[in-house]
């Protein structure tokens, strides 16, 4: 069902919907001109639209600020897990484990070594995503767990999971009643909270890997929003995705199954 929620927000992307009204345009430039110039025309306005990102970027934002980063004065006593949201790597032997992820888990494995060092007795979950053998994800958490100073032995791994759904589900089965430290990227997080709260989890946020500044900082420059710029389509293409994912969840809720 991923698969299924990329392809269409990138079916509503200003981009896609751009190249599509420009693939149109032209060709019925020939026999229907009157008709080619105004669709050209769209397919031009909507791209320029598309890529400032000033329309979406104060919603996103309040998303990544949603939860404040976890500090150590606020992780809940008692038995706790640290559940870290995967991504999926390359498992390419020729590279370091470190250069087999990108960023973003990168940013959130940091985040879930953090904690467990705060609360070295818990239970550390990280799940794997992507089409790699579930011997290619041992072998990178392996690796990337030495890197990081882990104790393999402190790590559960998980390796099924397609979706946050799928994280969610694993989870319930396995945290027997302990309140989950859940880490994942800052945008995301609001969403992956409200689904494993569905799922009858106890859950503390503990984002990671803010992709906007923060409001008031030296570097929220508000202008930058409004000049055209690749960044700016992708930061339309992300609350477009947020709002299918989203849209989703609620059809998953209110119909009471797991699709």
């Amino acid at each position: 069902m991923e698969a299924l929620k990329t392809l269409v927000a990138a079916c509503l992307s200003p981009l896609v919907l751009s190249l599509l009204l420009q693939l149109l345009g032209w060709c019925l430039y020939r026999k229907r001109r009157v008709v080619a110039v105004p669709t050209l025309l769209l397919g031009t306005v909507i791209l320029l639209l598309g890529s400032l990102s000033g329309w979406t970027f104060e919603r996103l934002r309040d998303l990544e600020f949603r939860y404040p980063p976890l500090q150590t004065s606020n992780i809940p006593a008692g038995d706790v897990v640290i559940v870290v949201l995967g991504s999926g790597f390359n498992p390419d032997p020729q590279l370091p484990a470190n250069s087999q992820v990108g960023g973003a888990f990168l940013s959130r494995l940091l985040e879930g070594v953090r904690l467990w060092r705060l609360r070295p007795g818990a239970e550390l979950v990280i799940s794997v995503a992507g089409t790699a053998t579930g011997a290619q994800k041992s072998d990178f958490i392996a690796e990337i767990s030495g890197l990081l100073g882990v104790q393999a032995a402190s790590v559960r791994l998980l390796t099924t999971a397609e979706s946050t759904l799928d994280e969610a589900l694993l989870v319930r089965d396995l945290a027997a009643g302990r309140k989950v430290l859940l880490v994942t990227s800052a945008g995301h997080l609001p969403r992956a909270v409200q689904i494993f709260e569905s799922e009858g989890l106890v859950v503390v946020a503990a984002p990671t890997d803010y992709g906007f500044v923060r409001r008031g900082s030296p570097r929220d420059h508000w202008w930058h929003r409004w000049i055209p710029s690749a960044e700016g389509i992708g930061t339309n293409h992300g609350w477009l995705y947020e709002q299918v994912a989203g849209l989703w969840q609620t059809i998953r809720q209110l119909s009471g199954t797991n699709p």
